[in-house]
């Protein structure tokens, strides 16, 4: 049996997509908002109003509430009644999203929804599956996109019913339930502490749903689920209980390495290390540099003393007979760079909880001759550091010409860390992940600017 919970604001595309997902993948499917959309248009029908708790508490004695399964789809009954989609109106949202935060309905439906997933393999979805209801889910995923896509979905999907909507009226609920969603004092909706955020605005329900199916068979496929009753799982952010990829290196086998080679190393490739007392005395950091060479990651290795960088490493590189085992010894860990690599994401936030620390490049790929600020960047040290609450070290790596490359002077400039406070992340906010990105790489670029100023400088001065 395996349970899947999928979390995340009004619009994401939640019961769609897990809909979908839940016929490929041949197990139940439980809309949980249907529940308390539910309740909502039973209070609404006895004109009560939603946020007096006291009124909402009297009525549940009068609720029968019954999940059934017709061809595979679920259908919610009120007191024998099939309610169809008049519970599917942007009325009917706000109605649940004010009685979900009244405790008396949550202790109403949570053992109807824990039952469900107790006898059958289920994908589960709503504000608090992954930390109230199933929080030792096989698989938890927060699925969010920006507020302006997901009203636009749900839109789409009232115009298609018949319904007459307007689109700013629309785009208005959907931030007025945002806030109440995420400033309530009962489970507030926000992501696991264990989960995978990921963000579809722009994509398709097909493309959704595949990554989907892929992230949840990346899970199962690696061991990482078993059949032990839910009931009896410890929960899956203990230590211990995850089957993550480790690095192979030991520490002390990594000083040895580096207590013999790296006066060498800083031969061959001429390395001059810029503010090295930038370099944080305690571990658990995440350093995120340019990149424009192969050897970058032995220059960031070389430069870091007080502590070994973990770098990833893309996973063809491991396939080298001779290579593999070196890296494999120097701490590095493969990623896949042609999709989302869940193993190798999970590794990097394992690392730096343990207060290791890891290495990234954000542009992902080599850019030798062209300016950094003009190359694209990815997102993945913004994931890992709001994920891991990791300061981050802005390095930026800069070379001289010369006809042998072995022997041109390379320069490592170490920034000083950026608190991961300072960052501000909103994790109900649409584009964090790329604002973050922007501030990080924005540090990286400005000290190769302001370094190359100074050597310019110094440049001139000897010239007088």
């Amino acid at each position: 049996m395996i349970q899947i919970a999928i979390d995340g604001p009004g619009g994401a595309g939640k019961s769609t997509i897990s809909k979908a997902v839940a016929a490929k993948l041949g197990i139940v499917y439980v809309d949980t908002g249907a529940l308390y959309r539910t309740v909502g248009y039973y209070v609404r029908s006895k004109e009560v109003d939603p946020h007096d708790r006291e009124g909402v508490g009297a009525l549940l004695g009068e609720i029968s509430i019954e999940v059934k399964y017709v061809d595979g789809t679920q259908k919610v009954f009120l007191n024998g009644e099939d309610l169809g989609d008049r519970i599917r109106t942007p009325e009917m949202s706000m109605y649940a999203s004010a009685v979900s935060a009244i405790p008396a309905v949550r202790a109403f439906l949570l053992e109807t929804q824990k039952d469900i997933a107790r006898k059958n393999s289920v994908i589960m979805d709503g504000r608090d599956i992954g930390t109230v209801i199933l929080p030792n889910a096989d698989v938890k995923i927060y699925l969010t996109a920006s507020a302006e896509c997901r009203a636009k979905r749900r839109y789409d999907e009232l115009i298609a019913k018949g319904q007459t909507v307007n689109y700013e009226d629309v785009l208005r609920e959907m931030n007025e339930r945002d806030e109440a969603d995420s400033s309530r004092e009962i489970a507030p909706a926000q992501a696991a502490a264990d989960a995978i955020v990921f963000d579809n605005t722009g994509m398709n329900l097909e493309e959704s749903v595949d990554a989907i199916i892929k992230l949840v068979k990346e899970k199962t496929e690696s061991g990482e689920t078993d059949d032990t009753p839910p009931e009896q799982k410890a929960p899956s952010d203990k230590k211990g209980k995850e089957k993550e990829k480790e690095p192979r290196t030991d520490s002390r086998l990594y000083r040895v390495i580096y207590a013999i080679f790296a006066g060498i190393v800083g031969w061959l490739f001429q390395i001059r290390v810029i503010n090295q007392q930038n370099e944080p005395t305690k571990g658990g950091y995440l350093v995120c540099g340019n990149h424009t060479s192969a050897t970058d990651a032995v220059v960031i290795c070389y430069g870091f003393r007080k502590h070994q960088v973990r770098l990833m490493a893309k996973k063809e590189l491991f396939k080298i007979p001779v290579l593999a085992p070196l890296i494999r010894m120097l701490g590095a860990f493969p990623i896949d760079r042609s999709g989302s690599d869940v193993g190798a994401i999970k590794t990097s936030v394992k690392l730096l909880k343990e207060g290791k620390c890891m290495g990234m490049f954000p542009q992902g790929h080599r850019y030798p001759h062209e300016d950094p600020r003009s190359t694209p960047v990815k997102n993945g040290a913004a994931l890992i550091a709001t994920r891991t609450h990791a300061d981050v070290v802005p390095v930026f790596i800069m070379r001289k010409n010369h006809a042998f490359k072995l022997f041109r002077r390379t320069y490592l400039v170490i920034g000083e860390p950026i608190p991961y406070e300072s960052f501000a992340y909103n994790p109900e906010a649409s584009g964090e992940y790329a604002r973050i990105t922007e501030i990080i790489f924005d540090r990286i670029c400005t000290l190769g600017e302001e370094f190359a100023k100074e050597q310019k400088q110094k440049k001139q001065s000897k010239k007088k």
